[in-house]
Parts: structure tokens; C-alpha cells; sequence
């Protein structure tokens, strides 16, 4: 008899057969080696970025662009709050593992597993990937567009000083609105292109509010896309039991 109503039980398989052909199948695109030089050539060219490309960028948006377009790239960079997508993650978690546990119909073409996966995947890549951009916006500290057109200040300020304005590098907006797309394109691969490119509006916004140079959503995209296809076969994979276990019980074996 199943003490924990939060652990499925003997009639409610877990080994997530029915949970869909793109979790159990999910391999990762490249090698670890391939990984390690994307992410080298991704540093050069943002650092060939940070020193000839951001800042003529930043000068060319601000003159360039005019207050109706800025203003329509407002609303646009709200799909980079990650908070509303943390909420629904959740709530499609719990839902998961309880109709799992409890051996529920789901109504709509999705296993119980599968949905418990797939929110599990999109809650811990914007948890993983939120802690880098956070150590990298405090390490760091670069200095806002803002600053330099108000200032004239370009460059970065001091580390884990949280002064104001000093955490430019790299967008969480733009980190929070790529993780999201990667994910939906790892769970659903016909609209990756669509999530992909709603993310890349909400970087382009991050530029055209001048709240982020070139080099700081670059970065933050390619973390995203890093970190999700890292978590990806870890969480999806039909061998890795733990996601479809409570959270307490996530170290037990």
C-alpha cells in the first residue's frame, strides 16, 4: 500500500512510457567537447562585443529610434518577467504528480509524467540558470547603458558592491524569456522556431529600451540554451526516476 500520496503508486507506472516520444527520446544536440567550444566562441564574441560593437550600438538605438517604437518595446520585454512562468510551472508540477500518484485521466494528450517533466524542466533551468545570471550581474558589475548616457560611464564598477545601475551584464530578462523558449522547444521541437523567436523580441527589447548592451543579452541567451539542454535528458529521461517523485523525496532511492 502507497503511504505517500505524492509517490505514485503500483497502478500508475513510472517509468513515463506513456509520457510522449520527445521526452523518453531527448539526446542532447551536441558533445560535451562541442558544448565547451560553443561556449568559447560564444565569450570571444561577446567580449569583441563589449569592446567595439555595444557601446556604437547603444549611441546608433539611441538616436535612432523613436519614442513610439520604445514604447512598443516595453510591453514586449514584460514576456522577460520570469515570475508568471515560475507560477504556471508550478502548478502544472503539482498537478502532475498528484494526477500520477493518484492514477487521474488527464483530459487533455498528455501523460501525467510527461507534465510533470516538462514543468520540472522549465522550473529548475529558470533556478539553475537565474543563480548564474545572478553571480555573473553581481561578479561583474557592468554599468548600464543608462549610466553612460546620463554619466558617461562604460565599463564595470565594483564586484558584489550592488550599487545601483551596475548589473547590466548579462539580461535576466533576456535569460528568463530564452530559457522558457528552449524549453517549450525541447517539449514541443515543431514550435522551437516561434519560442525562439519571441525570445529574440524580448532581447531586441532589452536593446531598444536601452536597458542592456548586445554583449549582455547574447550571453544571457546562450546560458539559457546551454543550461536547458544540459537539465533536459537529466529530467525527461525515462531512466531518471527522481522527477516524478515529491520534492523530499526527490534523494531517495
Amino acid at each position: 500500500m502507497n503511504s505517500n500520496p505524492l509517490t505514485p503508486s503500483a497502478a500508475a507506472p513510472v517509468s513515463d512510457a506513456s509520457a510522449g516520444p520527445a521526452p523518453d527520446q531527448f539526446r542532447n544536440p551536441f558533445s560535451a567537447l562541442t558544448w565547451v567550444l560553443l561556449g568559447c566562441a560564444l565569450a570571444l564574441a561577446a567580449s569583441a562585443c563589449a569592446l567595439w560593437v555595444d557601446l556604437p550600438l547603444a549611441v546608433w538605438i539611441k538616436q535612432s529610434v523613436s519614442e513610439g517604437v520604445n514604447e512598443s518595446f516595453e510591453w514586449i520585454g514584460e514576456l522577460g518577467e520570469s515570475g508568471p512562468y515560475i507560477g504556471v510551472a508550478l502548478a502544472f508540477y503539482v498537478i502532475g504528480l498528484v494526477g500520477l500518484a493518484r492514477g487521474w485521466r488527464n483530459p487533455v494528450r498528455m501523460s501525467y509524467a510527461s507534465m510533470a517533466r516538462g514543468s520540472l524542466l522549465m522550473l529548475s533551468t529558470l533556478a539553475v540558470g537565474g543563480l548564474v545570471v545572478l553571480v555573473l550581474k553581481r561578479s561583474v558589475a557592468r554599468a548600464r547603458p543608462e549610466l553612460f548616457f546620463e554619466k558617461g560611464i562604460y565599463g564595470v564598477g565594483e564586484s558584489f558592491s550592488r550599487a545601483q545601475l551596475y548589473n547590466s551584464f548579462p539580461s535576466s530578462h533576456t535569460y528568463a524569456a530564452f530559457a522558457v523558449a528552449v524549453v517549450l522547444g525541447i517539449l514541443a521541437p515543431r514550435w522551437r522556431w516561434v519560442f525562439l523567436l519571441l525570445a529574440a523580441l524580448v532581447a531586441m527589447s532589452r536593446l531598444v529600451n536601452l536597458d542592456h548592451y548586445l554583449s549582455d543579452v547574447m550571453t544571457a541567451a546562450g546560458i539559457a540554451v546551454l543550461v536547458g539542454h544540459v537539465l533536459a535528458p537529466r529530467v525527461l529521461g525515462a531512466s531518471y526516476q527522481w522527477p516524478l517523485r515529491a520534492p523530499w523525496r526527490w534523494w531517495k532511492k
